[in-house]
């Protein structure tokens, strides 16, 4: 999930919020660019393939429309499970950065919003490779590797709602649980749809790079399934509203 594009003035808070982000996602950068010398060639390979994939990936999203706030759905989380257990860390970070950045610009959306979405999906993914790495996981096949990317998930899960929800209830000054909950449902089912992805993925890769490209189906499939889901519920908040 993201923060879609708006154009207004932006409450203190709120700007604080985005320079915290902005500062998350230059020291995670930097962090992970060190590692850049024990890079090779697979890994650079690895490192362009998923920063266009996901440039692509943000070119498809599912808005949900707030009051003032726009919030973006899309399919690109599949991508990062299957990285996840298959790249190293930095490239993967720097795939994402790189990849949210090109795809957000691309699509001219205000700068300040991409800032914040960079942030947080820098710091969503940096919680779910501790999580993964903590857990020592095996091979793409692996029972346990499926459990670790799945914890992994719910970790990033937990800090993508968390500072999307907070960034917009501070937007339209709601209370933060009242942003956060009603879409509860439909973003449990998005993560878990894209974490299944990203697992068959990697096992796809696992037995043959070749294969790789025929998760574009499930992928493509995800995509109108949320569009039905979050449609589905925003068409229900909002004739509860009326219905009040």
């Amino acid at each position: 999930m993201e923060n879609g594009q708006t154009r207004q003035r932006l409450p203190r808070p709120v700007g604080a919020l985005i320079l915290l982000m902005t500062a998350a996602a230059v020291a995670i950068a930097v962090v992970r660019s060190l590692d850049l010398t024990k890079w090779n060639g697979h890994d650079a390979i690895a490192f362009g393939g998923l920063a266009l994939g996901i440039a692509l990936a943000e070119q498809f999203t599912v808005p949900v429309r707030c009051r003032t706030e726009t919030l973006n759905v899309s399919p690109t989380e599949g991508l990062w499970i299957a990285a996840l257990v298959l790249a190293r860390p930095s490239v993967l970070a720097l795939a994402v950065g790189l990849g949210i950045l090109a795809g957000h610009a691309f699509r001219r959306w205000a700068t300040h919003k991409v800032a914040f979405n960079t942030g947080q999906f820098l710091l969503a993914l940096t919680a779910a490779q501790a999580v993964f790495r903590s857990l020592h996981p095996h091979g793409a096949a692996h029972p346990w590797t499926w459990f670790a990317a799945g914890l992994s998930m719910a970790a990033y899960a937990a800090v993508n709602a968390t500072l999307v929800a907070l960034v917009i209830a501070l937007a339209e000054g709601r209370p933060f649980l009242a942003v956060l909950m009603p879409p509860l449902p439909a973003n449990a089912a998005h993560f878990f749809g894209n974490t299944a992805i990203g697992l068959g993925g990697a096992m796809l890769w696992s037995a043959s790079p070749y294969l790789f490209p025929v998760v574009l189906v499930p992928l493509a499939a995800a995509f109108v399934i949320y569009r039905v889901l979050l449609r589905s519920a925003h068409r229900r908040d909002h004739m509860g509203v009326v219905a009040a």
